[in-house]
Formats: structure tokens, C-alpha cells, sequence
């Protein structure tokens, strides 16, 4: 018990010597801050209570430092509730999800909260395409990793971009509750930030992003420049599970939205001291409306472009769930123990007031919840028709819609609030 009291004593002893060292160096004072010398007491006072309550009951620590490991990270976590913990591994898996280059798989996928991550889309000539995956179809298997039921979607994802070889199974349950297995042969992921731009029924388009890469900004731009000169009514700009750190294609995007060199955003350090401000670009025609979907591994620049858009931008909706709460504000720091805490070093003020600091992400305007996802929504093969009568090209393109949007909540929400602004006459000159 001796030896564990000593222990405790010297890590004391090291905590008030740090505490006493702080509070030595000039810094500005806070009304709120706590005195460094008490908070090591009570630091000490904590770890000796500890080790006495072990000791009391003949228990010890491990002594290959995992109880040095739990209390760091104890007492990061308990400064910053939204810290998260990575070792190595995990590090290169953030730095390879970030990079354009990583794997890709072609698939659209979303979050069921008591069942299997549901294939929303199949994008075409990808991958899952060629593996003849289907939208509607469940993931129950990825590699040798089942599935469990209400999997995050950042842990699917990983295992579906992860390894080195590009072959992977994978497990799949029909609506039927058939199941299979097929083979898909990944490709690194073009460098391109859109991995799909198409043209939706009802004179809407969709647009895709891997992430914001180098480039992302003229990418957006171009497609949407497109779509308002072939009449279209209005775009979705899907960022679901994107990512990137390309920030400065940020005002290029944003341009289309709020007046010449408006102030997009700024990044400040913890005590609200400004460390860069950014303003948007050269306004040129205004854009469609533009609904934007996130989902809770919506990360990074492709988070920094859902808060500038979300902060009071006129003609841009945010749908779907909250996202991750890292838009370009973490950074991970060593730890003695060999990980590394990703932690909230700076903040984010967007145009409208609202600051993101690490405890929360976008919250969408229009959410999308856990029943929601759980929807299904049939269709029959063919419409009823009475004798003689026809079905109208509205009609057609409506049930085309319908098609695509089946299996992805999201995309329907979306395209159900353009419908809706098309039937108001949103932006129709009178």
C-alpha cells in the first residue's frame, strides 16, 4: 500500500510543481479561470483518494500505463466533453479520409436506427455498380466485419474505404431478406471533389462531393452555372460523409449566395481572438436554390461550406442530421502516452453570430430523425388506370422521382421542400 501512496504522492507533488510554475508566467487574467494551484490540489487530492480506495481493497492499477493513459484522458475530456482519442492507426485512417485520394466504392449509404445501414444509390459506372449492388439493399457484412444492427455510419464507411487491397466482400439482405455476397473492386477516388452530378426529374439537379478539394469551388460553380441556364429550378448540393481541408474553395461557392466581399466566416482562437477572416468572392448571377444534405460525418471544409451556408445565407436549406462538429477547428495533439487528443484548438463564427467550438455541429433546418430513416415508402410497379386514360409526361416525371428517392430520406426531403417552393412560385418575377 506504501508504494502506491508514494506514487500517488510524487504525481501530487509533479502537479503542484507545474501549478506553481503557471502561475509564475505572466498571463491576462479571466474572471472564470480557475487558480491553477487549486485545481492540482484537487488534482492530487483525486488520484490519492484513488490509489487509498485500491489499496484498501487489495486492488492495484495495471502496470502497463493504462491507468496513466484513463486519467490524461479523463482529464482532457473533462476541459473539452467532445474530445476524442486516436492512436496511430487511427490518425492515418483521419489523414486518408481527408486526402482525395482514398477509396471509393460508389455506393450512397444511410444510418437505420434499429436495423442494417440501408444502400440509398448506386452511383452508375462505379464500383458497386459493376458488383451489381441495388439502392434498397441492406450491408449486413464488410469484409470479415458483420454488421451489427444501428451501426454508425462513420464505421461502415471506414470499413468500405479502408485497407490496402482493393478487393473487398461484401454482405448484402434484400427486402425480402435474402441475402448475398458480392465482390467489389474499389478505385482510388478521382480528384475530382464531385463524384456525381446529375440531372433529376422535375428540372432539379444533384450534385455530389467527396469532400472540398483543391478545385471543389470552380466544380460547384460550373454545374450550377449549367443547371441556370438550362432552366432548371433548383439544386442539391449532397455533403453527406464528406470531408476536405481545401477551406479557400469555400468563398467561391458562397459567392453565389451573399453580395460582393460579404464576410463569410472567421476562425478565433479559444479566448475569441481573431486568427483569419474570410469573405466571399466575386458575386456574379444569383443561383438556384440550393438545398444542401449533411449527415453526422459531414466533417471538415465540406462542414466549414454547411455553416457559412447555413449562417443566414439566402437561398441555401440545410437538411438532414447535425453534423460532425469539426469544421476545420481540430487538430490532434501528442500525448505522452503515444495517442493523440483531437481537440477544439480554435473556433468558428459564421456571418450570423452562431460560434462552433467543438460541443456541437450544423444543425439542419430541416432534420431529418431516427423514424424518418425507418420510413419505407411504396410504390406500385405500374399506376391503376382507369379505360382510355393515359398517363401525362408530369406524371411520368413524377414517378421517375419518386424512383430515385425511394430509398434515401434525405434526397426526398429535399426534393419534397423544392416542390414545394416551385409550387409557391419561389422566385418567379411578378
Amino acid at each position: 500500500m506504501a508504494r502506491w501512496m508514494k506514487a500517488g504522492a510524487a504525481l501530487c507533488a509533479a502537479g503542484l510543481g507545474w501549478a506553481a510554475a503557471a502561475s509564475a508566467e505572466p498571463v491576462a487574467a479571466e474572471a472564470d479561470a480557475p487558480a491553477p494551484a487549486g485545481a492540482a490540489q484537487e488534482l492530487c487530492d483525486a488520484v490519492a483518494e484513488g490509489l487509498r480506495l485500491l489499496a484498501d481493497n487489495r486492488l492495484a492499477p495495471p502496470a502497463d500505463g493504462a491507468a496513466k493513459a484513463a486519467l490524461l484522458e479523463a482529464l482532457i475530456r473533462a476541459g473539452e466533453p467532445s474530445a476524442t482519442f486516436l492512436d496511430e492507426a487511427d490518425l492515418a485512417a483521419r489523414s486518408r479520409r481527408l486526402s482525395d485520394r482514398e477509396w471509393d466504392v460508389g455506393l450512397t449509404i444511410v444510418a437505420v436506427a434499429e436495423g442494417f445501414p440501408n444502400v440509398a444509390a448506386v452511383r452508375a459506372d462505379s464500383p458497386a455498380a459493376a458488383a451489381g449492388i441495388q439502392p434498397g439493399e441492406q450491408i449486413v457484412k464488410v469484409g470479415a466485419a458483420a454488421i451489427p444492427t444501428g451501426a454508425m455510419l462513420k464505421t461502415v464507411r471506414g470499413l468500405l474505404t479502408e485497407g490496402d487491397e482493393p478487393g473487398l466482400e461484401i454482405g448484402l439482405l434484400d427486402a425480402d431478406g435474402q441475402s448475398r455476397t458480392v465482390a467489389v473492386e474499389r478505385v482510388r477516388r478521382a480528384e475530382s471533389s464531385l463524384t456525381d452530378v446529375e440531372d433529376l426529374p422535375a428540372d432539379m439537379g444533384y450534385l455530389r462531393a467527396a469532400g472540398l478539394f483543391e478545385g471543389a469551388g470552380a466544380e460547384i460553380v460550373a454545374a450550377l452555372d449549367r443547371w441556370k441556364a438550362a432552366d432548371k429550378f433548383g439544386a442539391i448540393l449532397d455533403l453527406r460523409g464528406a470531408n476536405g481541408v481545401a477551406a479557400g474553395e469555400i468563398p467561391v461557392v458562397a459567392a453565389r449566395f451573399v453580395p460582393v466581399a460579404a464576410e463569410l466566416y472567421a476562425f478565433t482562437d479559444r479566448q475569441g481572438n481573431e486568427i483569419a477572416s474570410v469573405k466571399s468572392g466575386p458575386a456574379p448571377a444569383a443561383s438556384l436554390p440550393l438545398m444542401v444534405l449533411v449527415d453526422e460525418e459531414t466533417s471538415g471544409a465540406a462542414e466549414l461550406l454547411a455553416a457559412v451556408l447555413a449562417g443566414g445565407v439566402k437561398g441555401a436549406m440545410i437538411i438532414g442530421r447535425e453534423t460532425a462538429g469539426d469544421p476545420l477547428i481540430r487538430e490532434p495533439k501528442p500525448l505522452s502516452t503515444g495517442r493523440y487528443a483531437l481537440l477544439a484548438t480554435r473556433q468558428l463564427k459564421i456571418a450570423d453570430g452562431t460560434v462552433y467550438a467543438g460541443a456541437g455541429g450544423v444543425r439542419p433546418d430541416v432534420p431529418i430523425t431516427a423514424a424518418a430513416l425507418e420510413e419505407t415508402v411504396y410504390e406500385p410497379e405500374a399506376p391503376v388506370l382507369r379505360k382510355g386514360k393515359t398517363i401525362t409526361d408530369e406524371e411520368k416525371e413524377d414517378k421517375a422521382l419518386r424512383d430515385r428517392t425511394r430509398n434515401d430520406t434525405y434526397l426526398r426531403r429535399a426534393t419534397d421542400v423544392l416542390l414545394g417552393l416551385k409550387a409557391l412560385g419561389y422566385g418567379v418575377q411578378r
